[in-house]
């Protein structure tokens, strides 16, 4: 397995470095304020949580190609109103706004972004349903740097 100690990893508060996405604090501050919109409105978020396999490569650089691929990916593929950052040396997390036809909507965008085919990477949908921002925040971690499955 490659050593992604050595994967560019800096933004200057703005964006990333690498994937010129934006930083996470920049998603954060972003994801806070859409969910306030997203209360009032009554209508729902989803994240989209993407992690490459850092397995699957055999360098660095290589690695570092497919995070550029995936965010330029994203940037062409995601709806106006939807947004993403990489929040971690392997990943992204991306806002959906997804109607009242969850799944089938979820499915066009996985279908749109053809994830379901590629092994070099795992991908899933975390719908905030009636957690708090930092309960939303804690399961989407947990998918994404801990065990990889929705509890």
């Amino acid at each position: 397995m490659i050593d992604l100690s050595e994967l560019e990893r800096a933004n200057d508060g703005v964006s990333d470095t690498l994937t010129l996405t934006m930083s996470p604090q920049l998603f954060h501050q972003n994801l806070k304020r859409e969910l306030a919109v997203a209360q009032r409105e009554g209508r729902d978020l989803s994240v989209l949580a993407i992690n490459l396999k850092p397995e699957c490569f055999t360098s660095v650089g290589e690695f570092s190609e497919a995070m550029i691929a995936l965010a330029f990916l994203l940037r062409s593929q995601l709806r106006g109103g939807d947004f993403f950052a990489r929040i971690s040396d392997g990943g992204f997390w991306a806002v959906l706004h997804i109607g009242h036809d969850h799944d089938s909507e979820v499915a066009a965008v996985i279908e749109r972004l053809g994830l379901s085919d590629r092994t070099d990477l795992l991908h899933y949908i975390v719908a905030r349903k009636k957690d708090s921002y930092d309960e939303w925040i804690s399961r989407l971690d947990l998918i994404h740097f801990g065990t990889g499955t929705i509890a």
